[in-house]
């Protein structure tokens, strides 16, 4: 694991309601005490906050008004088979995170809040 427990909490607190665009821009260096991370460093960070959030029940993943569906490895796996392959992807001539925006992308988050509101981002 990636994130100590403690590290964990700390990212679903700060980030809860957060769009996918924004936890993906939270994958940052300074963020991990670390100098640098590399693109490939940076999507292992971000999809293992992703797959425990889904685990722990605080987001769910969706597209048009729907959930996805499929287990979370199945959901995962989707994610990881369209991410972009390296940054200039992740880009798309725009900036950082843009890829979230586009036809692409399988979908957004949904947080699901303790009192079961659900957080459309």
């Amino acid at each position: 694991m990636l994130y100590s427990d403690d590290e964990y909490k700390l990212f679903a607190e700060e980030l809860e309601g957060s769009s996918m665009g924004t936890v993906w821009s939270a994958m940052r260096a300074d963020n991990f005490g670390k100098e640098e991370l590399s693109y490939k460093e940076k999507c292992d960070y971000f999809f293992e906050l992703m797959e425990r959030l889904l685990l722990e029940g605080k987001i769910k993943l969706a597209s048009r008004g729907k959930y996805l569906e499929g287990s979370i490895d199945e959901q995962i796996s989707l994610y990881r088979e369209n991410f972009p392959k390296n940054q200039e992807e992740m880009e798309e001539d725009a900036f950082d995170g843009f890829w979230f925006l586009t036809e692409k992308c399988p979908g957004g988050i949904v947080w699901i809040h303790d009192n079961g509101y659900e957080d459309w981002t």
